[in-house]
Parts: structure tokens; sequence; C-alpha cells
């Protein structure tokens, strides 16, 4: 049940994060007057959390296959959650008044919130260690 638990809070925790990141960067786009991108910042972000959303359904549905089963599984999860993302940008490119280069930094949303989050246990690490000497 450990593998779960953690599992879970993790999720919990990343999801938070991601909510965090979409508010955060939709108010910078109203405070700063760019009102044009805010529709393509809000579709890209809401691909990244509906991509979030498959992939941990998708890893949860695994750990309970057999391995064969479970990697055929997470290559078929990995196809249609690429393909579910192309057709987001597809869609900026041809819906009018959705920016795609807005689009584009929404749909990286689910990354920049990851690279955050390694750079901050990195750091919290080091910090933890300054001083220590083996």
């Amino acid at each position: 049940m450990e593998f779960a638990d953690n599992y879970a809070e993790q999720m919990r925790r990343t999801l938070l994060h991601l909510l965090a990141w979409g508010f955060f960067v939709i108010f910078s786009a109203l405070l700063s007057g760019k009102i044009s991108m805010i529709l393509g910042l809000l579709t890209g972000w809401t691909s990244s959390l509906i991509y979030f959303l498959l992939m941990c359904r998708r890893v949860k549905r695994s750990t309970e296959l057999p391995p064969e089963k479970a990697l055929s599984s997470m290559r078929t999860g990995w196809l249609l959650r690429y393909g579910f993302i192309i057709s987001i940008l597809v869609l900026a490119v041809k819906v009018p008044g959705i920016d795609f280069w807005a689009a584009v930094v929404g749909v990286f949303s689910l990354h920049i919130v990851l690279m955050v989050n390694a750079v901050w246990i990195v750091v919290a690490g080091l910090i933890t260690n300054l001083g220590k000497s083996e």
C-alpha cells in the first residue's frame, strides 16, 4: 500500500502545482495586458492538465497488469496522449482567436512544473547537506 499512498500524494502535489502555475500564468497575462494570449494559454494548460491525468490513470492501471500487458498498455497510452497533444496544437492553428505560441507554452506547463519541482528538490537537498562532511 506504500506505493499507492506515495503515488496519490505525488499526484495531488503535482496537480496542485499545475493548477497554481496555470492561475499564475493566466493572471500574469491579465496584468500585463496580453488578453489575446489568454485563450491560447488556457487551451494549452488545459491540455497539459488532461495529459497529466491521462498519464496518471495509465500508470495506476499498469501497476495492476502483468509486465507484458503493462508495457503494451504504456505504449498505447503514450501514443494516445501524444496524439491528443498534437490535436490540441492543430486546433490552436486552425481556430482563430487562439494564439498558437501561447498554446505551446500552455502545453509545456506540466514540463515546467516538473522541472521546477526537480530543481526545488535538488536545492533543498543541497541546503540540507550544506556544512555536513562525510
